[in-house]
């Protein structure tokens, strides 16, 4: 059966952003390209976050996640360099805390993706139920 996709709205946006709770460092409810992530560096102050792509119809193809010294858009840029990012056309970032534990970071990837439901995301992030990962349908 196939899952019916979800679009990258504001709607769903505010959602991201209220998953992440008390960790969430501020809203940045406008859009960005791949380029203006890797190039312009758009996202460079912030170095934890969960970022939420979506292609030409604006549906969600990712949800993923980093925590580095130093900026978002380097994990961007190893997703370009990979080719994971081909159908990307639009980026939204959820910034949180630098000082934010890696496994909360993980978690909030895996409650966003869990409600968003990316299309290519095999496997989210566990949400605390032991070690097993969260598959997406």
């Amino acid at each position: 059966m196939k899952r019916r996709a979800r679009m990258l709205t504001p709607d769903a946006y505010d959602t991201a952003c209220d998953l992440a709770g008390d960790a969430l460092l501020q809203r940045v409810p406008a859009a960005a390209s791949v380029l203006q992530v890797t190039d312009d560096k758009v996202w460079s102050g912030f170095s934890s976050a969960v970022y939420i792509t979506a292609d030409s119809s604006n549906t969600i193809r990712y949800v993923g996640s980093a925590l580095r010294t130093g900026p978002v858009s380097d994990r961007i840029q190893e997703h370009v360099l990979a080719g994971r990012a081909d159908m990307w056309i639009r980026l939204m970032v959820v910034p949180l805390h630098a000082d934010t534990e890696k496994v909360l970071v993980r978690k909030i990837e895996g409650r966003i993706g869990m409600v968003l439901r990316p299309l290519d995301n095999m496997r989210l992030p566990s949400l605390g139920r032991g070690r097993t990962k969260l598959r997406v349908r």
